[in-house]
């Protein structure tokens, strides 16, 4: 799985995420793990999430966003405060 890391000490990167599966069939649906590539794991070992679509000429992309937000982590640059 192919993701984009919106890291607090760089700038965008494209990342790899290991995924889980169901049972050992390939073909059954496919859990990502986030927290392999996330940083923090000490503060806050566990990962939130939210579905998004996005609208645009008349198509809809959906995004899985994972993140973190716990108040000892560092302010990420990529998200506004405003």
């Amino acid at each position: 799985l192919r993701c984009r890391l919106y890291s607090t000490s760089a700038k965008l990167h494209q990342v790899a995420i290991p995924t889980r599966c169901a049972n050992s069939s390939r073909k059954v649906q496919r859990f990502p793990v986030p927290e392999s590539v996330l940083q923090g794991m000490c503060l806050q070992p566990y990962v939130h999430n939210c579905q998004v679509t996005v609208h645009e000429a008349g198509h809809a992309y959906r995004f899985c966003i994972f993140f973190k937000r716990h108040h000892h982590l560092p302010l990420n640059p990529a998200l506004s405060v405003g």
